[in-house]
């Protein structure tokens, strides 16, 4: 996995600006507006599987964007349901305890708690494989083929804990940074925290799925 490349592959593109600007622009649109950027991340993902690596970077596509962005949002969804369905079981189990007695409610509402964020953590790492597949395959049913997606996550499973982790850092660190550029720059980071991101699902996807591959190397 190169993490450098994924942070830096942006800005050799000469018309880089243009292209991070417009998906940034259009994530302002409402409702819609988060599918066609991370369609368009997801269309980045697509070239560095095509292995396009150093010059990934899209122009904007809204129809074809807002499709896969779409897509990709189903699929989170329908990868988290199962917590949230257990999350809504635990609620209702726990306000129909809570008259019992003072211990018990508080003793099961750690565990559901616990139970809950591990349960997001897993379902949510999961989704991301998925979603790679379906970039990768181009079939919105390439999602729920649990056998390639259990394969590829046994093939390099350190290079989705990498995504995992980059998703994190992007997301968490990277994409609030433009705060302090006020609003045009906080959706300009968060539009490239997506390119990177993106980036980092292609290289996993590449790691996961190309024959003979042995153990993933972080390069600087």
């Amino acid at each position: 996995m190169n993490f450098g490349l994924a942070f830096s592959y942006v800005f050799k593109d000469k018309k880089w600006f243009e292209k991070i600007l417009l998906p940034a622009l259009c994530s302002l649109i409402p409702v819609i507006g988060p599918f066609i950027t991370q369609g368009w991340g997801l269309k980045a993902a697509k070239n560095v599987m095509e292995g396009r690596n150093e010059d990934p970077l899209p122009n904007l596509e809204f129809g074809a964007d807002l499709g896969r962005g779409f897509l990709a949002a189903v699929i989170t969804f329908i990868y988290n349901l199962p917590g949230i369905i257990i999350g809504g079981i635990g609620a209702f189990l726990l306000v129909s305890i809570s008259d019992t007695n003072n211990t018990l409610p508080a003793i099961f509402g750690i565990c559901l708690g616990l139970l809950i964020a591990i349960l997001a953590l897993l379902l949510n790492f999961m989704s991301i494989v998925a979603i790679a597949n379906f970039v990768g395959k181009g079939k919105f049913g390439a999602a729920f083929s649990f056998k390639e997606i259990f394969a590829m996550l046994k093939k390099s499973f350190v290079s989705w804990l990498l995504v995992l982790l980059g998703q994190i850092l992007t997301m968490s660190i990277i994409a609030p940074l433009g705060a302090i550029a006020l609003f045009i720059g906080a959706i300009l980071t968060t539009t490239y925290a997506t390119a990177v991101y993106s980036h980092l699902i292609g290289q996993a996807y590449n790691k996961s799925t190309e024959p003979g591959l042995m153990e993933v190397e972080i390069l600087e």
